[in-house]
């Protein structure tokens, strides 16, 4: 287990407590001189602890700074850039970096329009509005001399994510991929020696636990959360490319297969749909057996379940296919325009620092989320995997050839929406398989056609 210590720092908007961890085992993974696990704040705009009191202000250049919003409002997520932040500030001088922990993804594009956008930012899926605007910098110049983000060395899922003509405008950084998290203590008391490596299997497993009076599995109430599934059954979120004028491809005979298996389950109360804390309290308290997340809720889990139990972790199984799949989401960086070369160099500079195996193997270990680079995977300590089967899962997804980025255009957003309603309509047994998918291709194709209802 790791060893936790807390801190607080304060700055411009207040003090953030910021938990760090320290694992033995992790200085061997750490680049030497940063072995201690460093601790930053919430929006620190400090400068480096590492620079030279010695020097002159007169014959020393100031260092490059560059603002940095970054979307997850508090939390491991939010400590752990705090922390790299902290840590690159120390061993970057001629560059520093103004963090901003915000919800970068829903305030950016006021930012841009208003003027006052940061340098660099952390956003979600969706950034089609910015993209169409032309206000991001392609990543493509800086990519052609990266030594990190190569194609070579990046999970696949995650070189095509944030791309559109051949531009990389978003560089994935928050790697999350579906799983199902599970008490140990039941399984074993139902006789179950291993997590199912099929749907069959896990409606099997399902049932076994479900005779001890629990509830045998919780599903979030998110159709993203059934493409892993539809796609292990053969199906494909569009009939081509991912741009308008495509056809989504649901009422087939993946989608058929898909959703008749959740709608046996819902029917036989072997599953329920929730909210992720919800699920998270149900199993903690011994009233659920599974739920269904990502491995960037691992560690919640293990904070609500408080010791009381092992949590297990396995990939969504496989389908009528032979193999399972997923669907690579999360947030990535994105270089608003607006700012001077030197600035955007600098928040390369990060940007390339933040993706070399060290910082991607803490981000991981930190966070849950896996690595976006092979050599980062490497860089993982096996010990912490062995302890941490949410995050061992996770990578395995993400190496996985079966695993591909999640549609983002405009229009697959709205296509999401309906496919949300179309995934509860059908499987609380409000509307027949038959008709909600051919409602569900219908109403996607006029999306996916230009139709809006944003």
């Amino acid at each position: 287990m790791l060893d936790t210590q807390n801190h607080s720092i304060r700055d411009r908007s207040g003090t953030c407590s910021v938990r760090t961890a320290v694992q033995a085992q992790w200085r061997t993974v750490v680049a030497a001189g940063a072995a201690a696990v460093v601790v930053a704040a919430c929006g620190s705009t400090a400068k480096s602890a590492n620079a030279n009191p010695t020097s002159s202000p007169s014959t020393t250049a100031a260092p490059v700074s560059f603002s940095l919003w970054e979307s997850h409002n508090g939390g491991p997520v939010g400590n752990a850039m705090a922390a790299l932040v902290k840590q690159f500030d120390a061993s970057h001088p001629s560059v520093q970096v103004s963090l901003t922990i915000t919800k970068a993804s829903s305030k950016l594009l006021a930012a841009v329009a208003a003027g006052n956008a940061p340098v660099l930012a952390e956003i979600s899926h969706y950034d089609g509005p910015l993209v169409s605007g032309k206000a991001l910098v392609p990543w493509n110049s800086y990519l052609q001399g990266s030594s990190t983000f190569t194609k070579a060395n990046v999970v696949p899922a995650v070189w095509a994510n944030g791309t559109v003509g051949g531009e990389h405008y978003r560089l994935q950084t928050d790697l999350k991929l579906s799983e199902v998290f599970y008490n140990e203590t039941m399984f074993q008391a139902a006789g179950i020696t291993s997590p199912p490596a099929t749907w069959t299997q896990l409606a099997a497993d399902a049932a076994k636990v479900k005779a001890s009076g629990v509830i045998p599995l919780g599903w979030k109430d998110s159709s993203a959360h059934i493409l892993p599934a539809f796609m292990s059954n053969g199906g494909t979120l569009l009939a081509g490319g991912n741009s308008v004028g495509q056809a989504v491809n649901f009422n087939n005979a993946a989608g058929n297969t898909t959703f008749s298996y959740f709608r046996s389950l819902y029917k036989n109360g072997d599953l329920v749909f929730g909210h992720g804390t919800t699920l998270r309290a149900d199993l903690a308290s011994g009233h659920m057996a599974m739920i269904d997340g990502t491995s960037a809720g691992y560690q919640k889990v293990l904070d609500a379940v408080g010791g009381k139990f092992k949590v297990g972790a396995f990939v969504e199984p496989a389908g009528s296919t032979g193999h399972a799949a997923n669907l690579a989401q999360g947030l990535g960086f994105v270089l608003p325009k607006g700012h001077t070369a030197a600035q955007d160099s600098a928040a390369w500079t990060f940007v390339q620092w933040w993706f070399q195996p060290s910082q991607q193997a803490f981000w991981a270990v930190q966070t849950g989320y896996a690595p976006e680079t092979k050599s980062g995977v490497a860089a993982v300590p096996s010990s912490f995997l062995a302890s941490h089967p949410g995050l061992a899962a996770s990578i395995s997804a993400a190496t996985s050839p079966y695993t591909v980025p999640r549609p983002v255009s405009d229009s697959y957003n709205e296509v999401q929406a309906v496919l949300d309603a179309a995934f509860q309509q059908i499987v609380t047994g409000k509307e027949s398989v038959a008709s909600g998918l051919a409602k569900l291709d219908s109403q996607g194709d006029s999306y996916m056609r230009g139709a809006s209802q944003i």
